[in-house]
């Protein structure tokens, strides 16, 4: 069975800010051109965090199969939203593109 995981990022340090791994759970909803992914389980102090930084967001998803290579999504949040709702632990950050490749292809 294939396995995900999404990852936040700041671009400028690459610290990861919100990882699924982490008990986060998310959901994509793909909205005309545009994505909204809401990743929920994140802490306040997180939240705030990402919210701050939403210029300079790295947001991947990586699909784990077990019997192929990763494949990776790098989406692009760009002058787009991201929110932070405290009362429900909900981060929600709106992408307006996905690049899709496979490490795989790029080392060995």
């Amino acid at each position: 069975m294939a396995q995900e995981r999404v990852l936040v990022k700041h671009s400028v340090t690459g610290r990861m800010l919100v990882s699924s791994t982490e008990g986060v759970s998310y959901s994509f909803d793909q909205q005309g051109s545009l994505t909204l992914i809401t990743l929920c389980g994140v802490s306040a102090g997180t939240g705030q965090a990402v919210e701050r930084l939403k210029a300079e967001l790295n947001v991947f998803r990586f699909e784990e199969p077990e019997d192929g290579p990763v494949i990776k999504h790098w989406y692009y949040v760009g002058d787009n939203p991201v929110s932070y709702d405290s009362s429900t632990g909900c981060l929600k950050i709106t992408v307006q593109s996905e690049i899709e490749y496979r490490p795989d292809q790029y080392w060995e």
